[in-house]
């Protein structure tokens, strides 16, 4: 090779080729600009998660569309977004109340486990639950947290209880964190045991709730009362709340003692997908079929979360129902939507005529000042529920509330010091059925601890006992002594299922109870 076309401190000549130029450092400036991008992709990954963490306090809590999702022993405390000054000391002092009670059980180091509350805990107004909703839903759980390790109406105190609260989002769409996080305390030196909650029938709750039995952790549900959601379809999961065709087969039994009640039609959403709608519009077909006749449904697009319903939206529904002469209307949707539908019943155009709407809910949702104006207007409003107002009734002692709900009474008093008109609060049932769902999960856990108080407590022996639970392990809940059986797939038998009117009728209607052991 002749000297020239050697580079200069590569040998040859000494002298430099004048026509020799440094070759290019393209490549090394392409490799330069592919490391960037993945430095720079890889920040993309990681700040969103630390922003996140720190954009909720610090915490193992991550933002996911502005919520703060995932796990707290009670701080930092999750908040309802739009919450005015009041409601958001109410949420932060229940949840410091609920992380001293933590606190304590660990600080005493005796034989204890720990008991998620799956819910919507950062709700807001547009959501499918209310934040005082939510908050009474907190105020039940802790009660019967200091039921179970301050006292032996749940059982013997022994394992205590730590109550986590798991938050799902405000539209149980954001679970995943959560839930994530609920499995990796199962090895905890303190192990997590069963999840309580789960406060709606809908696509994400039944995938929180797979997602938990995949890992074999049991669920106890507070209100998710859609049918099937229970133990046929996801091993593990039972209920406090009435399944849609209990709350139904109770509508039935008031409308077969009413001989002025003998023609329906049926109005139901056909916004899909909603669990609790369409199991419920099953259930009317299944249960009333005589009623219905060849009446037409009424179908409606029901408002989605975040909407207001206009009284317009049902009109023509109106206007059919007053067609076909029928005395009652089975309705099948959201609550926010009977409402509009009521008020489109207060000018119907065969006003003078009877009409009692059907329905079921949690609580009652037509509130006792509408009685009058319902009235004028010939309407009754027949709610098959899980909470009767009644109940609260000399301090909680009236003889017609189920055994155990003078007990829950009082100690709601005594825990929730800052509740001025209890009453009042328990009225919507969300209170009465959190508490009643991890005083379930609690039996569960007592239970399987008194079989073999030597061996490690875990969330598959827990599932076992679940079922265990009747004749001398039957529950002492607020809303009735439960009972859970194999052939109920997980629906809780001896459930009352009280009948509200409104405005009332001259006497109490009967009441039910689901089929028990």
């Amino acid at each position: 090779m002749p000297p020239s076309s050697k580079a200069p401190g590569h040998g040859g000549s000494s002298q430099a080729d004048p026509s020799w130029e440094p070759p290019p450092r393209r490549g090394l400036w392409l490799l330069s600009a592919l490391l960037g991008l993945v430095v720079l992709a890889a920040a993309l990954l990681l700040v969103p998660d630390w922003l996140a963490e720190r954009d909720c306090g610090g915490s193992e809590l991550t933002d996911r569309g502005g919520e703060c999702v995932g796990v707290s022993d009670g701080s930092p405390p999750f908040l309802p977004p739009e919450a005015g000054d009041a409601l958001a000391d109410r949420f932060r002092e229940i949840q410091q109340l609920i992380q001293r009670e933590n606190e304590r059980v660990a600080d005493e180091g005796g034989t204890a486990v720990k008991v998620g509350l799956l819910s919507t805990l950062t709700a807001d107004e547009r959501g499918p639950h209310s934040p005082t909703r939510v908050l009474h839903a907190l105020e039940g759980a802790y009660t019967a947290q200091m039921r179970a390790n301050h006292g032996r109406q749940l059982g013997d105190p022994t394992p205590q209880i730590q109550l986590l609260l798991a938050n799902a989002g405000s539209r149980h769409d954001k679970w995943e964190p959560a839930v994530d996080r609920l499995v990796g305390m199962t090895d905890d030196d303190i192990p997590l045991v069963a999840v309580a909650g789960l406060s709606m029938s809908s696509d994400h709750s039944r995938a929180a709730a797979e997602r938990l039995a995949e890992h074999g952790i049991p669920l106890v549900a507070a209100s998710a009362s859609a049918d099937r959601l229970n133990a046929e379809t996801v091993p593990g999961l039972v209920r406090v709340t009435a399944s849609n065709t209990d709350f139904v087969t109770a509508l039935a039994a008031y409308v077969h003692a009413r001989d002025e009640l003998d023609e329906a039609v049926l109005v139901h959403d056909t916004r899909a997908p909603d669990l609790h709608v369409t199991t419920l519009t099953d259930a009317f077909r299944a249960e009333l079929a005589t009623e219905l006749g060849d009446n037409p449904d009424q179908p409606f697009q029901g408002t989605s979360i975040g909407e207001s319903a206009a009284p317009a939206l049902f009109r023509a529904a109106v206007q059919n129902v007053c067609v076909t002469e029928a005395d009652m209307v089975l309705f099948a949707g959201r609550a926010a939507d009977l409402d509009a539908f009521v008020e489109s019943l207060h000018s119907r155009p065969c006003r003078g005529r009877p009409i009692a709407v059907l329905f079921a809910e949690t609580g009652p949702v037509i509130d006792e000042s509408e009685s009058q104006r319902l009235a004028d207007s010939h309407i009754t409003v027949v709610q098959a529920s899980a909470m009767d107002p009644a109940w609260s009734a000399d301090g909680g002692a009236n003889p017609e509330a189920p055994a155990g709900f003078a007990d829950f009474y009082a100690a709601f008093e005594e825990h929730v010091p800052f509740e001025e008109d209890v009453p009042a609060t328990l009225r919507d049932g969300y209170a009465v059925a959190n508490h009643d769902a991890l005083a379930v999960a609690v039996q569960a856990i007592r239970v399987t601890h008194a079989q073999a108080p030597d061996e490690p407590l875990t969330p598959s022996r827990v599932t076992d006992a679940l079922f265990l639970l009747h004749l001398g392990n039957a529950v002492p809940a607020a809303s009735g002594t439960l009972e859970f059986t194999v052939d109920r797939d997980g629906d809780p038998g001896g459930k009352p299922v009280p009948i509200i009117e409104t405005p009332p009728g001259d006497e109490r209607p009967a009441l039910y109870t689901t089929p028990g052991a």
